[in-house]
């Protein structure tokens, strides 16, 4: 679903769907919901097209961002990609990370900050 989304968006907006690009997007689908990492995501897009450089990759991923079909994070110097742009929790333990969808605590966040909020993420040591 999200996959047909993204490659309707991108005509519509007039983008190239290159085979590089449907084939990030088709990996994104996969892996969306593990939160790939920018080094993972390479690895797998790497799998058919070998010669896709990393800031041929981090482009796409910026051009769906804007978009607003990803969302881009930091945990631990590494950047990961979230394909939920619903606004949400992320709970980080470790390498796990969990999607909580809490409407609740969201709009408790937005009335605190006096601000949107999209993605809050949340480290849990123990």
């Amino acid at each position: 679903m999200w996959k047909e989304k993204a490659v309707g968006l991108l005509k519509e907006k007039g983008y190239k769907l290159t085979p590089q690009r449907l084939k990030l997007i088709e990996v994104l689908e996969e892996m969306g919901s593990d939160h790939p990492s920018m080094s993972s995501l390479l690895d797998r897009v790497r799998e058919d097209f070998p010669t896709v450089s990393f800031s041929t990759l981090y482009s796409n991923l910026l051009t769906l961002k804007e978009l607003g079909l990803v969302e881009l994070f930091s945990i631990e110097g590494e950047t990961r990609v979230e394909i939920n742009t619903k606004p949400h929790i992320n709970l980080i333990s470790g390498e796990r990370i969990v999607d909580v969808d809490d409407p609740e605590i969201i709009e408790a966040l937005k009335k605190r900050l006096g601000r949107e909020v999209k993605l809050v993420n949340v480290v849990v040591d123990g």
